[in-house]
């Protein structure tokens, strides 16, 4: 046993020192105290007296990681703590620019180090902050003062709804702040004047790759994602990546290095350069990519590991692609101690690792199939049979990675995302040399630019066909049945209706009668960022849309549902309003033909398998003061079960509702907030007579929020309410006989309705 791990030690030398460094971080995630500090260190000593000085080198890892990753978590939980105590008060904070992401989409876009002068609040001294709202002549390294709302996002409160507080943890970050304004003040800090001068090349080369492209064109999107890993724009491209197992195309990390390696060493000997100049200029070319997409975390592992790796050829000694690896980990570690805990990490080094691992006993098992005749010699082949050899085994080369990296990226692709991808082996082998020839061109195009602009415009829309190219490729491998098996922890949810939990007083309701049927959309940033997300991972798209309320946070979303599902049959409330949006929506849906209608009160609208929408009120003007109670009031009736959706529908529309007669008689009454008036008078109340209420509720505004004396009168009149502000998204089951509520930020929380 001593001799084999002896052994074990030789052949890979720095696996104490990276094994150390992620014990030392999860110590300090485990909240491991002082005491590990002082007995690692004695242990160290220790191994240092008797002369084993790899375990004692990985002891010492281990000490200076957990105090290093002890200490950052103490000052981000610190001010998380500030964040969580100030709720989403104003503040006025001074920092600096530490990274900077381009367009908008699910992750911030600066990340900013609060200064430690005293005029930021102390417990936010050295702290990480982020930022959304910076205008684009932002660079790392400026000193900014912010003024603006704090803000720490809640847990998910809708199906695949992304967990910002998760990520914001996750990169050491203790909070946000919803910046009103800002100014650059004076000066910038030199430590960050590298990862400024990556961010301006960065820049000119993301001009430079989509000359004479139309922003916003698939081409565009695609290119800037395949050569910088941009992946904040055209999001309804990459769901047929995703699903044919080929998002790591979009992450400038090893594969991209790598690619960008080859093609300098092949550029290299075609020049014929000596061997050891030849690999200086190839580590050369891989610390330029990673230096000119941003210097970006992955990226830079990349470039270290492949340094360590080239050094050994360059030192004329055997290089060992596992020490390189592990050689880049402490490295990583401690400059960055976050890391350990982030996917991109985790997956980076598993799929290499399994690689080492598994690919030289996959391509011993597939030789018989690329090798040639073994007993005819190499010097007899035919100029066509050493051209169809080469192919075979490059083809076997890359099936044998794709298929090595798919093994170890399996499990935690399955963990992290929910899916998995058996079809990425096959599309990793397709699209892998597409992504070299993107690559490529991008560069020659970007190079021969500055000397000729229209052969960089030429190139570009070459590149534009190319890139649209491994679009359509993965979209077919993706249409392949079993490519791709969605499970639940993606974000799924099983049930007939769906009543979002959105902020700010918005709404959506999507209603799984017949074709499918979504009822408003919220405004368009929270369709895109959980609505959308939610009805994509439940393959679901509605083919009737309802509008209730004409103004944004209703009809913003609907705006984006039209363009995204082609819906055959467009329900609006009024004919005409003031607001932007509902003019878009009515001008979208008369240009693209779906059948156009209009609410009238008493008239019922079907949806299919039985279910109808019956209009209550609508409001045939866009008059008054009381913008809430221009709406369509509405019930849903299917399968026996009576639904009552109100909107943001207040005193007036009730008094309305009850002095004409009409009975707004439910079983289950969905309610939004009316903002400068009262919505749920007991009047109404015993009217409606609904067995469970499920009430929309936001902690800001403060009109957004359930009065804790009406909710006390609802409980006794014997009626269930349900808080989103507690339950958040709430799943709907509709049977004959039953009607299932499931709460999905609390799913334990759960109720059966009998008839």
């Amino acid at each position: 046993m001593k001799r084999g791990a002896s052994r074990c030690v030789a052949l890979v030398p720095l696996a104490p020192l990276a094994l150390g460094s992620c014990l030392g971080v999860l110590c300090a995630v485990w909240g491991w105290g002082l005491h590990l500090g002082v007995f690692g260190a004695l242990a160290a000593l220790l191994l240092l007296v008797r002369r084993n000085w790899i375990l004692a080198a990985g002891l010492g890892c281990l000490v200076l990681c957990w105090g290093i990753h002890r200490e950052r978590l103490g000052t981000q939980a610190e001010g998380e703590a500030w964040f969580h105590a100030n709720g989403r008060g104003e503040a006025e904070i001074e920092g600096v620019v530490v990274r900077l992401r381009n367009g908008s989409g699910f992750l911030p876009r600066g990340v900013l180090r609060v200064t430690k002068n005293k005029r930021n609040p102390k417990p936010l001294r050295g702290c990480l902050i982020a930022v959304n709202e910076l205008s684009e002549d932002i660079i790392p390294g400026d000193y900014l003062g912010l003024k603006g709302r704090t803000f720490f996002p809640a847990v998910p409160r809708n199906p695949a709804e992304f967990d910002r507080g998760k990520w914001l943890r996750s990169h050491g970050v203790s909070g946000e702040l919803r910046i009103q304004s800002h100014q650059v003040l004076k000066g910038w800090r030199i430590s960050l004047g590298l990862r400024r001068m990556a961010w301006i090349f960065r820049m000119e080369l993301r001009s430079r790759i989509v000359a004479g492209l139309e922003e916003g064109s698939a081409g565009t999107v695609l290119i800037r994602g395949l050569v910088l890993g941009e992946r904040s724009e055209g999001g309804e491209y990459y769901g047929a990546f995703r699903k044919s197992g080929t998002m790591h195309i979009f992450a400038v990390s090893g594969l991209h290095v790598g690619l960008v390696g080859a093609l300098a060493w092949a550029l290299i000997r075609i020049i014929r350069v000596p061997r050891r100049w030849g690999l200086l200029a190839v580590l050369l070319i891989i610390w330029i990519y990673a230096f000119v997409t941003g210097l970006n975390p992955p990226a830079m592992r990349a470039a270290f590991m492949a340094s360590v790796f080239l050094a050994g050829f360059f030192i004329k000694r055997k290089p060992s692609l596992a020490n390189s690896l592990l050689a880049s980990l402490p490295v990583v570690v401690v400059l960055d101690s976050y890391q350990l805990g982030q996917v991109g990490f985790q997956l980076s080094y598993v799929v290499v690792g399994m690689i080492i691992l598994v690919a030289p006993l996959l391509s011993r098992l597939l030789q018989p199939f690329v090798e040639g005749d073994p007993f005819l010699p190499p010097r007899l082949h035919t100029p066509g049979q050493r051209g169809i050899l080469t192919v075979r085994r490059y083809l076997g080369g890359l099936f044998v990675v794709s298929l090595s990296a798919w093994i170890g990226s399996m499990p935690l692709i399955w963990y992290h995302f929910g899916i998995i991808t058996p079809a990425s082996v096959l599309a990793s082998v397709i699209l892998v040399p597409l992504v070299f020839v993107i690559l490529s061109v991008a560069f020659a195009g970007a190079l021969l630019g500055v000397v000729w602009e229209p052969f960089q415009v030429g190139a570009n829309q070459g590149n534009s066909f190319i890139a649209e190219t491994t679009y359509h490729i993965a979209e077919k491998v993706a249409a392949i049945p079993g490519s791709h098996f969605e499970l639940e922890k993606a974000g799924g949810w099983s049930g007939d209706i769906l009543i979002f939990d959105l902020w700010d007083g918005d709404a959506a309701i999507y209603v799984g009668a017949g074709e499918g049927a979504l009822i408003d959309g919220g405004a368009p940033d929270q369709f895109r960022r959980v609505v959308k997300p939610a009805l994509e991972r439940s393959g679901v798209a509605p083919l009737s849309i309802i509008l209730t309320h004409p103004e944004k946070g209703h009809a913003g979303g609907l705006v984006r549902a039209l363009e995204r599902y082609s819906p055959r049959r467009v329900l609006l409330p009024v004919r005409r309003a003031n607001s932007p949006f509902f003019n878009q929506l009515l001008a979208a849906s008369l240009e693209m033909g779906s059948e156009l209608r209009f609410g009238e009160a008493g008239a019922r609208y079907k949806l299919g398998d039985g279910a109808e929408i019956e209009i209550l009120r609508v409001a045939n003007e866009e008059t008054g003061s009381r913008a809430d109670d221009r709406c369509m009031v509405m019930r849903l009736r299917w399968r026996g079960w009576r639904i009552l959706i109100t909107g943001d529908a207040g005193f007036d529309t009730e008094q309305e509702i009850l002095g004409s007669g009409i009975d707004p008689g439910c079983d289950l009454w969905v309610m939004g907030r009316h903002r400068s008036d009262h919505t749920g008078t007991m009047a109404f109340l015993q009217a409606a007579d609904p067995r469970v209420i499920i009430a929309e509720e936001d902690r800001y505004p403060e009109a957004e929020r359930v009065p804790e004396r009406w909710a006390e009168a609802v409980e006794q009149s014997g009626i269930e309410l349900w808080r989103q502000g507690e339950t958040g998204a709430v799943t709907i089951k509709v049977s004959e006989q039953e009607l299932e509520l499931q709460s999905i930020r609390n799913p334990n929380k759960r109720r059966v309705l009998r008839k």
